[in-house]
């Protein structure tokens, strides 16, 4: 046997060590194993600036467990991830519970049970002998009886399970594995193992050393970092007695200096040397080689953070050579991808997410929703729009506006909307045919489609994959594994493929490896973020560590949900095991944080924040006030800060955007966003077809005074919507409709025997009435207000009494004119009234909603209908109000009448009075608000300011000059209708 332990604090030359021992045996093809795939890569390399590039293999911890199967002669795949839990939830159906019953049918449960298998494999306890320690435990007390059975229960049926099926988990199948080699241990072929990076081993690790070393005779060198009685090394002390117990010959390496940078050598060899420790020796300054952050929120820090490595990087710090480590990365992932990407820093970021959350596994389970369940429009839409799927996205556009504008809410509608179409989606028909042949041609049918969605968009391009590509191909590639494995455990049990809606809910769950190219951090182009414990196996010049809170780092103590430590104890006592005890927690922490700590060379930094973003106070961590206590008081109160949504910096900014918002800021003025305004238009083109044109509508001209840039978009640019046309609008066609018919036919008489009634009158207000109800109903149809069956009915049933109470209003309101002319329009293509001149080279065209006419005079008024308010005369010229004006001053032409007034007439809302402008005298006995009578040279006046503020606004608009006004831009309460387009504000 030769197994060496070598082992020292951080820096201690421990690499060096491990790798001059490989390279003199690399004649008997040594194999490295260290923690992660990146670490790879750089032994890789480290080896071959040795001159080793053959006869050594560098691999994680997986790979080795490969080659001793390999080598053991040990074969199958274990079942492991999604299988597994089947299994084991199949095992849990299958057991009769006592007590745990209705936790069993909770979520997690299954994934809790499998920690605890995963521990009893790892000891290698089977279903017998934890019956019978469960038996013993409960002895002492009888109250345990029913708990432990069920423990023991669910124990057994979980290993019946798999012995139906023919397989082993990965505890059992490492077992198996060692203890092949152990009856046979001349399989091993005598090559040499070497450890680096590990921090610890777990149960498992330290049977295969002992396996490999004891039984094989193996040449093991394992290095541990470890200093007998420092209290940072206190939660590593078990794996150095474990591996002491097996025989191992230690060699003790000294604390070392050589690989700090020469400025920051004294104080972060200070740091590690005395981190965590009591009562040691202070130094009174720290220079700059220590750095202190503190946010007003996360999002704060997370800032303050970027913008130190910003400038790290612009002043000639390797990205490769900087390190962001949180506790937990994946709980702040988010939010770190969108502070590094917003300051155009490139990282890394390791990280699992849902499949469910990964764009390729959207559309996957979109489409099986389609085909399987009842899937809705929204799905097949989702599934449309994988990328690349649909390389005529134009055509999904259209697929979707027909949608939403339709209202269609499920799968089948919007698949014969496509389907009109040439293309179609018989991919739906294949996968419910799959579903009819059983479990495993289900989930072969769900892989394919799945790499089918992955390969789709690089078919005849020989493309080379980027870093977000290959993060895709990882998923398709586990997703497939994952649908193999169920697939082949479907044809031992068909039970072990649930229905099909749990198991796409199972897959939507899926947690799926999406980290970036294994070695981008290492080939010199990322800042690497990754948990402490992903940066111990190499050293980075500037390191940050964020999220110093209290329950966070340290992370807080986890009992294991079953059995708690006071059970653990008395378990171990009762029956003779060693179930380790997890409560105690913080030993481990705390190395965690000295091994981050020790890693930089150059610069470490703090940081911290105050409060979580949504005003829930934070506490800073205890670990800075250890580091704190290292030093002199002066250090503490070198702590840099930055409020809770702050937006800029002052002083030296990461980026020029960030300059700008701290000046801003600085300023007290609003900051602004990227980009400048959208200015003028300046294409001749353009320009050319504006000054050319000589007609205009009025409501085009009101867009242009409430924003020019609100007119460019509706009214030059008219993009297609995707949703349907806004209920208001499509209510008004409506309600246009509907009076325009009722009064017509009031006015005029419906057919023979049916005389005209004159003006609405209260003698006319019942058959008003009748005709209004027969209009909405004949063009309800025709005018959907909205695609949802039950808004739509309860629009109608509000319109319909919005109508009536108008009717009411109209026919009590006094007025001695009767409708003469509806839905008039002139000067537009095919219109029979031309435009009407508004200077020698400007006209007008318009639509006129309704002309009554004084009988025997031919005086008219104008009525234009608005929804639930009008706008008084007085605010006119303020709020741009031009179509009532320019109407009145068009009719005299058009009809050769003489115009008293025009009205806004709202048709909801609670005060149905019109407004508007009506001469002095003209019909007496209409009710209207008294300041919106004016006498004649009011009215001139009135006419004539519309006509100036018409012809400068078309002015304004033949030029080009768009302006921003957000203060009248949007309805109501103004605000920018289109910012990503103005850029505003």
């Amino acid at each position: 046997m030769s197994l060496t332990l070598v082992t020292g604090p951080a820096n201690a030359e421990k690499a060096r060590v491990v790798l001059d021992a490989l390279q003199a045996a690399a004649p008997r093809e040594p194999l490295l194993v260290v923690p992660t795939g990146a670490d790879v890569l750089v032994y890789r390399r480290e080896l071959a600036a040795r001159g080793l590039v053959f006869g050594a293999d560098v691999r994680t911890w997986s790979g080795l467990s490969r080659e001793l199967a390999k080598v053991a002669g040990v074969r199958g795949r274990p079942v492991r991830g999604l299988s597994r839990e089947r299994v084991a939830a199949l095992a849990v159906q299958r057991t009769t519970l006592r007590v745990l019953a209705a936790s069993a049918a909770t979520p997690g449960f299954v994934a809790t049970l499998l920690r605890l298998f995963d521990e009893l494999g790892e000891r290698r306890i089977g279903a017998a002998r934890w019956y019978a320690a469960m038996r013993a435990w409960a002895a002492a007390d009888p109250a345990r009886t029913d708990y432990a059975e069920d423990l023991a229960a669910l124990h057994a049926s979980y290993h019946r399970t798999l012995e139906a099926v023919g397989r082993r988990d990965e505890p059992q199948q490492t077992v198996a594995v060692h203890d092949a080699l152990r009856q046979e241990p001349g399989r091993w072929p005598g090559r040499p193992v070497f450890l680096y990076g590990f921090d610890d081993l777990d149960v498992l690790q330290v049977d295969a050393v002992e396996t490999l070393a004891v039984h094989c005779g193996a040449e093991v060198m394992v290095s541990l970092p470890f200093e007998a009685g420092r209290a940072a090394f206190a939660g590593r002390a078990s794996t150095y007695q474990d591996l002491m117990a097996l025989g191992a010959v230690e060699h003790v390496l000294p604390a070392g200096d050589a690989h700090y940078a020469e400025d920051s050598r004294a104080v972060l060899h200070h740091i590690e040397r005395t981190v965590l420790e009591t009562d040691a020796p202070r130094l009174e300054d720290a220079g700059d080689a220590l750095l202190l952050l503190r946010g007003g929120g996360e999002r704060a820090e997370l800032e303050l953070v970027a913008a130190h490595v910003a400038r790290l990087i612009a002043e000639g710090t390797p990205a490769a050579e900087i390190a962001i480590v949180l506790r937990r990365p994946d709980a702040h992932a988010a939010l770190v991808e969108r502070v590094l990407a917003g300051y155009d820093i490139p990282f890394v970021l390791r990280r699992r997410l849902p499949l469910g959350h990964t764009a390729l596994g959207r559309g996957l389970l979109a489409m099986a929703r389609c085909a399987l369940l009842d899937g809705s429009a929204d799905d097949l839409l989702t599934w449309l729009r994988t990328p690349g799927f649909v390389r005529d996205t134009a055509r999904v556009d259209r697929l979707e506006a027909d949608v939403r504008r339709a209202g269609m809410s499920t799968a089948v509608q919007a698949r014969a909307r496509w389907e009109e179409g040439p293309w179609k989606l018989v991919e739906l028909d294949r996968l419910r045919d799959a579903q009819r042949r059983g479990p495993r041609a289900l989930c072969e049918r769900l892989a394919a489609d799945a790499m089918r969605l992955f390969t789709r968009p690089h078919q005849a391009t020989a493309a080379v994959l980027g870093d977000a590509q290959r993060h895709e191909a990882r998923v398709a590639q586990q997703l497939r594994g994952a649908l193999a494995e169920l697939g082949a455990l479907a044809d031992a049990d068909p039970q072990l493929v649930p229905s099909t809606a749990e198991l796409l809910a199972l897959l939507a769950g899926l947690e799926v490896d999406v980290d970036a190219d294994s070695g981008a951090a290492a080939a010199g182009g990322a800042v690497t973020v990754a948990d402490p414990l992903a940066v111990r196996a190499r050293r980075v010049r500037a390191l940050f560590v964020c999220g110093l809170q209290e329950g966070v780092f340290p992370a807080p103590g986890r009992p294991e949900a079953f059995l708690g430590d006071a059970e653990r104890r008395a378990i171990n006592a009762a029956a003779g095991l060693r179930l380790a005890l997890r409560e105690d927690t913080l030993g481990a922490e705390r190395y965690l944080f000295y091994a981050a700590v020790s890693r930089p060379t150059d610069l470490l930094a703090l940081s911290w924040h105050d409060g979580t973003d949504d005003g829930r106070p934070a506490v800073r961590s205890l670990l800075v006030d250890d580091v704190l206590d290292l030093f002199g008081p002066a250090v503490g109160e070198r702590v840099q800060r930055r409020a809770l949504g702050a937006a800029g910096f002052t002083g030296r900014a990461p980026t020029a955007h960030a300059e700008a918002l701290g000046a801003a800021e600085a300023d007290g003025v609003r900051a602004p966003l990227p980009g400048e305004p959208l200015g003028p238009l300046a294409a001749p083109a353009v320009l050319q077809a504006l000054a050319e044109r000589r007609t205009w509508s009025a409501s085009a001209l009101e867009a242009w005074l409430a924003c020019p840039v609100r007119w460019f978009v509706e009214r030059y640019v008219r993009p297609d919507a995707l949703v349907p046309d806004p209920e208001p609008l499509v209510r008004g066609e409506l309600a246009h409709k509907v009076l325009e018919q009722a009064l017509r036919a009031l006015q005029e008489g419906e057919g023979e025997g049916d005389a005209a009634a004159g003006p609405l009158t209260p003698a006319h207000l019942p058959r008003a009435r009748e005709l209004a109800m027969a209009a909405l109903r004949e063009h309800a149809g025709d005018h959907r207000i909205s695609p949802d069956p039950q808004r739509l009915a309860a629009a109608l049933h509000r319109l319909e009494a919005d109508i009536l109470r108008y009717l009411e209003y109209a026919a009590h309101a006094g007025s001695a004119y009767a409708p003469s002319a509806f839905e008039l329009t002139f000067g537009g293509p095919g219109d029979a009234l031309p435009a009407v001149p508004l200077t020698d080279e400007l006209s007008l065209q318009g639509r006129v909603d309704r002309v009554d006419v004084e009988p025997g005079t031919g005086r008219a008024l104008v009525y234009d209908y608005k929804g639930a308010s009008a706008t008084a005369r007085a605010r006119w010229e303020a709020d741009g109000k031009l179509q009532l004006p320019l109407y009145l001053l068009a009719l005299p032409q058009l009809l050769g009448v003489d115009v008293d007034g025009g009205l806004y007439q709202p048709l909801a809302g609670e005060d149905p009075r019109p407004r508007g402008l009506v001469r002095e005298h003209a019909d007496p006995g209409l009710t209207l608000v008294p300041a919106d009578r004016a006498d004649d040279a009011e009215f001139a006046q009135a006419l004539d300011t519309a006509r100036r503020t018409a012809v400068a606004a078309i002015g304004e608009l033949r030029a080009g000059r768009l302006q921003p006004r957000p203060a009248t831009c949007g309805w109501r309460d103004g605000g920018c209708s289109y910012p990503s387009i103005c850029r505003c504000e």
